[in-house]
């Protein structure tokens, strides 16, 4: 015949269950954890300096900035007019210094910009009272990995063409402050920061997660 349980059992075996509850938490609590990966962060400046078009990183950043599932953040703006402008960014130490920028700001990546197509024909009237001018635009984005110095991408756009004609009795505006080649760089900004946002997430997931087996 069968014994009733009594109370004492039954409050044995719940603390036996309590032991085994309060046992499991403490096991999960001490087990490691995937720490996760902070975001990566992208440096983008006007560059290398010998092609540089002032205004057109800035064009650039403002498109990547309007996508908020980029996967990156960016370095403001601001700072990097600042440290460009005070940074050796021509020719063959271009990739180096714009790799220096980028690690000073925490940055994986640094993105030069620069405009490697940058033409202006000049074509008088045959009084030379007025003058045609015919531009051409085209940018370039140059990515460097800012733990090794090296350009691991370069992108470009497509050449933007466009013309006006004026008056020939003032002098021809520096090409940053040609309202033609203004123009035409705002309208290549967007082209080229669809490309970065298409390209940065895979050479961020090949440069950063790869390397590390993750």
């Amino acid at each position: 015949m069968n014994k009733p349980r009594t109370g004492s059992s039954v409050r044995t075996r719940f603390v036996a269950v309590a032991l085994l509850v309060g046992t499991a938490i403490v096991l999960s609590a001490c087990a490691p954890t995937a720490t996760p990966r902070a975001e990566a962060k992208v440096a983008v400046m006007n560059g290398p300096a010998q092609s540089a078009l002032q205004g057109s990183a800035e064009a650039v950043q403002q498109e990547l900035e309007k996508d908020p599932e980029r996967g990156f953040s960016l370095v403001s703006a601001f700072t990097m007019r600042f440290l460009e402008s005070h940074t050796d960014l021509f020719h063959s130490r271009a990739a180096a210094s714009a790799a220096r920028i980028a690690r000073s700001e925490g940055a994986d990546l640094a993105v030069m910009i620069g405009a490697p197509v940058l033409e202006r024909q000049v074509t008088l009237s045959a009084d030379e009272a007025s003058r045609r001018i015919d531009v051409s635009v085209a940018l370039e984005a140059q990515v460097v990995d800012a733990s090794t110095d090296a350009i691991v991408q370069t992108l470009r756009t497509r050449t933007q063409q466009g013309s006006r004609v004026e008056a020939n009795d003032l002098p021809l505006p520096d090409p940053d402050e040609d309202p033609t080649v203004v123009a035409l760089m705002q309208v290549a900004a967007p082209e080229l920061s669809f490309s970065l946002l298409a390209e940065l997430p895979y050479l961020i997931r090949q440069l950063l997660i790869g390397s590390n087996g993750g």
